[in-house]
């Protein structure tokens, strides 16, 4: 019996002992296996040095189309709205009442419709100077008539009457005046193309009341920023695309030496290259074109960010060299939108890759796209 155990051990030690050995054959070959597949190359797409100097962008803004002749007219005075400018495209002719402003409310007093402390006060003097005038010239009149009146007195009583003459055309022209800052009036005939305020409105003075234009003929505004400003040149043809997708060419005729003191945009004037009547002052567009966009400095490079490995220790890039990846280290000087401007040392004809630069790996072969 013990014979029989005994035998029974050793060939479960020997059992072992060569599934053991198999094991690490199978495992030896198998690494040997994997270590020998070689890399599959992967499909890139490159941009030579020379295209990576410059970026062609497409940038968009709104527009609105004015007139080539216009007036914006605003308020002299501040108050309360009481009568509004009428619909955008009304016609109105020169010397048409646009608003009326009251500083005390919409209640009317009198023909003008105003009830205005100014007013009264203005009304008040004219009525004192018209009771002097009056009274002056009845005096110089009774004194001419009179064979007892000296010269100088007719002369005195004269030229106080005509003091007083003065002094009451004066205050009907500053009632005048008064009224005339209430009452906003056309000083053009033509279309009104803006209506910037509506009945109950407080405004206050220099704001603005409409836009009335007279000439048929319009242009296209819109404001870009500092950077955007300097891409533009006068006399560049950009498009214009209207509400209902209608694409018209246009051409830059004025560029803003200075920016607005709010929005520190410029404002940039562009012509239709032919005038058409679908183009209607006070409707809005949407203005195109293509900016170039090159580094700052002689010797960087401008690349999409998606092209770039950006780690704490290091940023990088992937040329291509001898159909294989090959690692470079760079140094980005300055990022703008989704683009880069960087500063690299590789050859001025080596290919960069810029699609699949992050499946590859260092050595990765790789087939570029065509």
């Amino acid at each position: 019996m013990k014979s029989m155990h005994k035998k029974k051990i050793i060939v479960t030690l020997l059992s072992i002992l060569i599934l053991f050995i198999l094991a690490s054959n199978f495992s030896r070959k198998k690494t040997v296996s994997v270590e020998e597949i070689p890399k599959k190359p992967l499909t890139v797409s490159v941009q030579s040095v020379s295209e990576s100097k410059t970026i062609t962008q497409k940038r968009s803004f709104p527009a609105s189309i004015v007139s080539d002749q216009e007036v914006k007219i605003t308020a002299k005075i501040a108050g309360t709205v009481t009568i509004a400018p009428g619909a955008l495209g009304e016609k109105i002719s020169k010397g048409s009442l646009l608003a009326r402003i009251d500083d005390l409310g919409a209640q009317a007093i009198g023909d003008q419709g105003l009830r205005n402390l100014q007013v009264q006060q203005s009304s008040l003097s004219v009525e004192q100077a018209k009771k002097s005038y009056n009274l002056t010239k009845q005096t110089y009149d009774d004194l001419k008539k009179s064979s007892s009146a000296t010269s100088a007195q007719k002369d005195t009583a004269k030229t106080q009457r005509d003091i007083a003459k003065l002094q009451y055309e004066s205050a009907i022209l500053g009632l005048n005046g008064t009224i005339d800052n209430h009452s906003v009036l056309s000083p053009l005939s033509g279309t009104i193309t803006s209506r910037a305020v509506s009945v109950g409105d407080s405004v206050s003075v220099g704001q603005l009341i409409a836009t009335v234009s007279q000439s048929s003929t319009v242009k296209v505004q819109f404001f870009v920023d500092a950077e955007e400003r300097s891409t533009l040149t006068r006399g560049q043809e950009i498009s214009a695309i209207d509400t209902a997708g209608t694409s018209f060419p246009l051409v830059i005729k004025n560029i803003a030496i200075t920016a607005d003191p709010v929005t520190r945009h410029f404002l940039i004037e562009a012509y239709p290259k032919k005038q058409d009547a679908s183009l209607l002052a006070g409707t809005i567009m949407t203005v195109s074109f293509e900016t170039i966009i090159r580094p700052k400095t002689e010797d960087a490079l401008l690349l999409p960010l998606s092209a770039l490995s950006i780690s704490q220790n290091e940023s990088s890039l992937f040329i291509v060299e001898n159909n294989t990846a090959k690692k470079e280290v760079i140094t980005i000087q300055n990022i703008s939108g989704e683009n880069a401007e960087v500063l690299s040392h590789i050859p001025s004809e080596s290919l960069i890759i810029i699609e699949g630069s992050k499946l590859v790996t260092d050595g990765q072969p790789v087939v570029v796209e065509n």
